[in-house]
C-alpha cells in the first residue's frame, strides 16, 4: 500500500487533519488512521477500530471521527482527553 496514493489532507476549524489508510487485508477489507496538526504540531493519532470495504468510505469515517475530536476539544478546551473516570 502506499501512503501518498491513500492519504488526503484537509483543514478544518484552523486544523490540518492528515487522514491514511493503515490497513488493507487480502479479504478487500481497510482500516484508517488520521494524524491532527495543531499549530504545525502533530498533537493526536486516531485509528479507526471497525473495517470497511472501501478505502473512500474507511477516509471519510476517520475524517468525520477526527471532526467530531475537534469540535470536543474546541467545546470543552480545558479538559484533557483522558476520561474523567480514568483521573480518579
Amino acid at each position: 500500500m502506499e501512503y501518498d496514493r491513500d492519504s488526503k489532507r484537509i483543514s478544518y476549524h484552523g486544523c490540518e487533519i492528515q487522514s491514511h489508510l493503515t490497513s488493507v487485508s487480502f479479504d478487500g477489507t481497510v482500516a484508517a488512521g488520521a494524524m491532527l496538526y495543531f499549530e504545525e504540531a502533530c498533537r493526536c493519532h486516531i485509528i479507526s477500530c471497525k473495517q470497511f470495504a472501501k478505502g473512500d468510505d474507511a477516509i471519510r469515517a476517520i475524517e468525520t471521527k477526527a471532526s467530531l475530536w475537534i469540535d470536543e476539544r474546541e467545546t470543552h478546551p480545558r479538559t484533557s482527553h483522558v476520561e474523567p473516570s480514568l483521573l480518579s
